[in-house]
């Protein structure tokens, strides 16, 4: 299968980027993993501050997917560490977005996942359990 780039794919489909039907998201995440490029079908965590429900998800087969998390753009401490991302890689995720921080950069770059986040933060999160699962998120100007 040849690849195809984000790019190709937004200049071959115009009418869907102006329908709002395709949308990118505002580049504003840093690059962590050992995974560029990765794709899959998207499951939403709405969470501030709090970590607990990333892990509970990264802690099930991942199957491809990509959990996407808006943690708020805090900038206050990180809610996603190395453990749950080596977890994720082990369980079969293809890759992570935090609208948040990271911590522990140097055991996520050395896992074959792909993860965006704001920032590294060395501060860890709550854990309060405190989010909301599979609802529509809005993150990097993008609602998903």
């Amino acid at each position: 299968m040849a690849l195809v780039t984000t790019a190709e794919v937004c200049d071959a489909n115009p009418q869907l980027i102006g329908s709002g039907d395709l949308r990118a998201l505002q580049p504003i995440f840093q690059i962590y993993g050992r995974r560029p490029v990765f794709s899959g079908p998207v499951v939403t965590l709405k969470v501030f501050e709090d970590n607990v429900l990333i892990r509970e998800f990264l802690e099930e087969k991942g199957n491809g997917r990509v959990l996407v998390v808006d943690g708020g753009g805090s900038l206050r401490c990180a809610i996603l560490g190395g453990n749950p991302v080596v977890q994720a890689q082990n369980n079969g995720w293809a890759g992570i977005v935090v609208n948040g921080c990271v911590r522990d950069v140097d055991e996520i770059n050395g896992c074959d996942i792909g993860v965006r986040a704001l920032a590294s933060h060395p501060v860890k999160a709550n854990k309060k359990g405190i989010g909301e699962k599979h609802v529509s998120i809005t993150v990097a100007g993008t609602r998903i």
